[in-house]
């Protein structure tokens, strides 16, 4: 299959082109450099609808891995959240309509929610989150189902929490970020290990049912988040316990 993965120069994707790259021919579209050398990689903006028309030729199915955190109060951080978070979602899913591409996948955050690691959720409750972040990632969800009504066209969308590398797991990789996560309780929570991932994303890849979300996590022993929908349908639960 050939995939075609926007923002695939960033952490996450690093993650898992790897194993991307060893199932599927891979083409990454991002304006940096991307790692490793199994895959063609195409200069350019997730928010470019040039270079996402160019990007999209030849393309079976769309890896949407753009992101941007905000992580300061300035006006720019929230423009450039919505930027890539929101817009470049539209852009990319608008493109491969017209390109005739049937199937995207989109790497959403459990960060729809407010207060995550103190109650129990899965993917029937209705996102809330406030912050831009949270707030962007879950008006691209918006954007995903509504181009599933609109262009009758598949999305699958994986919310993920706390992806990390193999090596670090349990722990949270991300610089910057604190390597360790608990519950309100002091329960630890587990990050989601580079491996589990890329397995989860491989299955999404595969699943083609209009619009669907799951919640892709790590070993989940404090009960918060329900993986029942992920095994059910995507046969996929995390290995690393």
């Amino acid at each position: 299959m050939r995939v075609l993965v926007i923002g695939g120069s960033g952490y996450v994707a690093g993650l898992i082109l790897p194993v991307l790259t060893a199932r599927h021919e891979v083409t990454v579209l991002d304006p940096r450099p991307s790692a490793g050398g199994a895959h063609t990689h195409l200069t350019g903006s997730a928010t470019d609808p040039v270079a996402l028309t160019a990007a999209m030729d030849g393309a079976d199915v769309v890896l949407h891995t753009a992101l941007a955190n905000p992580t300061g109060r300035q006006l720019a951080d929230a423009a450039r959240a919505f930027d890539i978070n929101v817009t470049s979602v539209h852009l990319a899913l608008a493109a491969a309509h017209q390109a005739g591409v049937p199937h995207a996948v989109h790497l959403s955050s459990l960060s729809v929610f407010r207060d995550l690691t103190s109650r129990a959720l899965d993917e029937t409750v209705p996102p809330d989150a406030t912050d831009p972040y949270g707030l962007t990632k879950r008006l691209a969800e918006q954007v995903c189902h509504a181009a599933v009504a609109q262009w009758d066209m598949s999305v699958t969308v994986l919310r993920l929490a706390w992806p990390t590398t193999d090596e670090a797991w349990p722990a949270w990789a991300l610089p910057g970020r604190p390597p360790r996560t608990h519950t309100l309780d002091g329960a630890p929570v587990h990050a989601l290990a580079a491996d589990d991932l890329a397995r989860a994303v491989l299955a999404a890849l595969e699943h083609r049912a209009g619009y669907d979300v799951f919640h892709i996590t790590g070993t989940d022993r404090a009960g918060l988040w329900n993986q029942a929908k992920a095994r059910d349908l995507l046969h996929w639960e995390p290995r690393r316990r």
